[in-house]
């Protein structure tokens, strides 16, 4: 992986290695699911300041403190980073979903709970209420505003919800695609295109596992990446066991491999979805002496979004009750 000798990011990235210090190691993860009971879990959290309330929460506000965790992470880099816009395409998925959410409760005549709104975002969900309430729009990008209107265009015709995830998901990542190019760096353009490899090769296994065909499979697939059509519509060809050879040429050679054998013994793809984060893990694990440029940063951000979905995982095994080995074999593998 290149690196960048960006020198303005000296402070901001010698902050950061300080910071990442007091990661949640894997021994702490752990102590929370030996722990007795989920609330002896949760003391944990408490123990290491997890967001800013949890010493005046109870163990079912769980997901409210790690929403403040990330927004921990979101004000810090903000605070340190030269250029704080340069991390606009890690944060616009949850105004993507933002959208996602006010459109399916409009299409619905349903409400909109803040519960279901996810922060920190660009813009903020109340912003997004007004907008959709007033049917003005020109405050948002282009090509939101052409997503916004190709979900009611398609809602109309076919009234199928699904249309939504599958316009709002396209347009994020050619948002995402389109924002790494105008930063211009090489490790933020790989993680976006990891992340469309990766999201396809979901879209592919999914649509095998529920028979439906490529018409199908074709409207889903995510433009960019590191493949063509003609590669997703050779390898929807293939039997599962029969995937690896597909990318036996790529980086993601080994992942397949270890993807097969998972789903071989378990039948299920959540393995699968361990796997991808566990290979993003490892991605980012190679910024680890990088003393200069936004990788270390954006490094941070990544890897504390890991480190939160491990933490959720372990609340809701602990509050509902499951096996400790269990849990254990749902964890992502820690940056620290």
């Amino acid at each position: 992986m290149i690196q960048s000798m960006d020198t303005k990011y000296a402070y901001a990235v010698s902050r950061i290695r300080v910071i990442e210090q007091q990661m949640l190691s894997g021994n702490v993860l752990q102590r929370m699911i030996e722990a007795e009971s989920a609330e002896e879990a949760f003391k944990v959290l408490k123990e290491v300041n997890y967001g800013f309330s949890a010493n005046d929460s109870s163990v079912f506000d769980y997901e409210r403190i790690l929403n403040e965790e990330f927004d921990k992470v979101y004000q810090l880099l903000m605070e340190i980073a030269p250029n704080p816009e340069a991390f606009d395409l890690f944060f616009i998925k949850n105004d993507y979903h933002n959208l996602k959410v006010y459109l399916k409760a409009e299409l619905s005549n349903q409400d909109v709970h803040n519960q279901y709104l996810a922060k920190p975002s660009l813009y903020s969900p109340a912003k997004i209420g007004d907008m959709f309430r007033e049917r003005v729009f020109a405050d948002l990008p282009k090509i939101m505003v052409e997503a916004i209107g190709a979900c009611f265009e398609a809602f109309s015709k076919t009234a199928d919800p699904q249309l939504i995830d599958i316009i709002m998901d396209q347009a994020l990542y050619r948002h995402m695609s389109a924002l790494a190019s105008k930063l211009g760096n090489e490790f933020i353009s790989q993680i976006v295109t990891i992340n469309i490899d990766l999201a396809n090769l979901k879209i592919v296994l999914r649509t095998k596992l529920i028979n439906q065909g490529w018409d199908f499979l074709e409207q889903f697939l995510i433009p960019g990446g590191s493949f063509g059509i003609d590669f997703y519509q050779d390898l929807f060809e293939y039997e599962f066991k029969d995937f690896p050879k597909a990318y036996a040429e790529t980086q993601y050679s080994q992942l397949a491999i270890a993807s097969m054998e998972s789903y071989k013994y378990t039948d299920s793809l959540a393995g699968f979805e361990m796997l991808c984060d566990n290979y993003l893990v490892n991605l980012l694990k190679q910024t680890k002496f990088a003393i200069f440029g936004i990788e270390p940063l954006v490094t941070y951000l990544l890897a504390k979004e890991m480190e939160i979905k491990n933490v959720r995982i372990i609340m809701v095994g602990k509050i509902n009750h499951l096996a400790q080995d269990v849990i254990r074999e749902r964890l992502r593998e820690t940056y620290v």
